[in-house]
């Protein structure tokens, strides 16, 4: 199953990808998938990506330079919207009233953004500042990377463990288990922090590249699927030529 179909993403959609573990891979997967339809897709950051993260990108316009957006998606179906380099390489994306214009705009179909940072780790919490969900999202997108499981819940492999471990109600240090990913994603003040009113919510448990990885990520999905405001959870390998490797609704 494609990324775009699982997540029910088509025009007039803003998503908004949070959390660690794959957001960068999964933002451009979608745009790609979503521009293999015909639809204009434009990708942006409302933090930062890395100079890196940038060439993932078939075509890239400076922000406040949005007269050249058109021309780019007429020719690739997708652009990246993000600015210059800093001196540690952080590329920022377009500020709030920036991505109000883009997904206003008649010919761009879906705005898609990556909205948290997570020092390329796997699992984080937001602190007090994040994330930063634009109002206008309609989908929000929790991800975490299943290669967590089992670190310790530090901050050598967790990105505001401190914030994890309150949220998930465990101490700092202890094993990460399926039990605490769950309980941070689901969480209105984790994953689920910013969600605007009428937005969907769609956790995406991420880099189950294996059949054990696939098994861990299974529990997670089903301990998701009992959490209030959890409606649908995907488990993902962004490995594969098909992301999805399932999608899970919870029982009417």
């Amino acid at each position: 199953m494609s990324l775009a179909d699982a997540l029910g993403v088509g025009p007039g959609a803003v998503v908004s990808l949070v959390g660690g573990g794959g957001k960068t891979t999964a933002m451009f997967r979608l745009a790609r998938e979503l521009a293999a339809r015909g639809l204009r897709v434009v990708t942006t950051t409302s933090t930062h990506i890395s100079r890196e993260q940038v060439a993932l990108s078939p075509a890239v316009v400076s922000t406040g330079d949005l007269p050249a957006l058109g021309p780019l998606l007429d020719r690739h179906g997708q652009c990246l919207v993000a600015g210059a380099p800093d001196d540690r390489d952080r590329v920022f994306g377009s500020p709030p009233e920036e991505i109000a214009l883009l997904a206003a705009r008649a010919d761009v179909d879906v705005v898609v953004i990556e909205a948290d940072g997570s020092r390329s780790l796997p699992f984080k919490a937001p602190a007090e500042h994040e994330p930063v969900v634009h109002p206008l999202t309609t989908l929000l997108v929790p991800v975490v990377g299943l290669d967590i499981l089992g670190a310790p819940l530090d901050e050598e492999h967790v990105h505001r463990a401190r914030y994890a471990a309150a949220l998930a109600g465990v101490p700092e240090g202890v094993p990460v288990t399926e039990e605490i990913v769950a309980r941070v994603l689901a969480h209105p003040l984790g994953g689920g922090k910013g969600r605007p009113d009428g937005a969907r919510f769609v956790p995406l448990v991420n880099r189950a590249d294996d059949e054990g990885a696939a098994a861990r990520g299974r529990e997670i999905v089903a301990r998701l699927l009992q959490c209030p405001g959890v409606d649908r959870v995907l488990l993902c390998s962004m490995l594969r030529p098909d992301a999805v490797i399932e999608r899970r609704e919870r029982s009417k």
